[in-house]
């Protein structure tokens, strides 16, 4: 795809990407090279994910990282259920073949089953999106969040798209299924400069006005007037001293509150009644209702 291409296509899932947006998924999308992404929260890090998922009709596997993340969430696991189920299958049926075979002849059958193949494997997200069963927008969601061990575990796979697994074996991915990687940090802690090198960096500005109502628009179809006022008084509201500023997302689902209660415009009193969609906590509700001459 072209960059023109890449630009219309995320606007046209609801994403205003502006020309640097889509120079850099562009590298990711063409050219395999996984995009880190960086800025406040609720800027639209995991949205520009998803709208490169919707724009290119490709699956999107997400991996949320948090703290205590493990190796096995992430990549892969066995089956261990399924192995012990088989074990006690073929228990009574082993027991009966094998009388009066001698103990290599035992060793030889039981050999003949491999508990750590690919029927027992659990393929997780990484490891699914290398599987080359389909090609796949990656999702590397919050990554700062996860511990440094599993920062370095991903190195091998933003290198060379392929994982190993100890008792399984390598899983390359084939070049025609590589995957879309996006990852995405609020600066949580600060990333190692081996995984930056890895990647291609965007970071993200908040929307202004004209960019925030259009996304309003095309999510909560709302009319132009309604869409406005809501991204005028989001505007407003980041400049206050609140502690969790809303995001575009919960503008949207603000937008379609207010449409679904067939109101046309925000004045203090819609504003103080609905401000719950958007204010999460009573210390920034206190702040946006002493404040209301100001947004509105």
């Amino acid at each position: 795809m072209t960059i023109q291409e890449i630009q219309t296509a995320l606007s046209e899932n609801g994403y205003i990407a502006s020309r640097e947006i889509a120079i850099t998924v562009s590298g990711a999308v063409n050219h395999n090279i996984p995009l880190l992404i960086e800025g406040a929260p609720g800027v639209g890090k995991t949205s520009l994910a998803k709208a490169v998922s919707e724009a290119l009709s490709l699956p999107l596997l997400r991996v949320q990282f948090y703290e205590g993340l493990t190796y096995d969430k992430i990549l892969y696991d066995f089956d261990y259920q399924r192995q012990l189920l088989t074990i006690e299958t073929m228990r009574s049926a082993f027991d009966s073949h094998m009388k009066g075979k001698s103990l290599e002849e035992a060793r030889d059958a039981a050999s003949s089953v491999d508990f750590y193949g690919e029927e027992f494997l659990i393929k997780r997200p990484i490891v699914k999106a290398f599987s080359g069963e389909n090609r796949y927008v990656l999702l590397l969601d919050e990554v700062d969040k996860s511990s440094e061990e599993i920062e370095y575990t991903l190195l091998e796979a933003l290198d060379e798209y392929s994982v190993t697994v100890p008792q399984f074996g390598r899983i390359s991915c084939p070049p025609d299924k590589r995957p879309v990687i996006i990852l995405t940090s609020n600066n949580y802690r600060e990333l190692s400069d081996a995984l930056r090198r890895r990647c291609g960096y965007l970071y993200l500005e908040p929307k202004n006005v004209e960019e925030t109502k259009e996304i309003i628009i095309k999510k909560a179809e709302v009319n132009e007037n309604i869409a406005y006022a809501i991204a005028k008084c989001m505007d407003r509201i980041r400049t206050l001293p609140i502690r969790q500023v809303p995001s575009i997302a919960e503008a949207i689902v603000w937008a379609e509150y207010l449409k679904s209660e067939n109101l046309e415009k925000i004045d203090k009193t819609t504003l103080d009644e609905s401000v719950f969609m958007i204010i999460k906590n009573q210390k920034d509700r206190e702040v946006i209702k002493a404040n209301l001459n100001i947004i509105v």
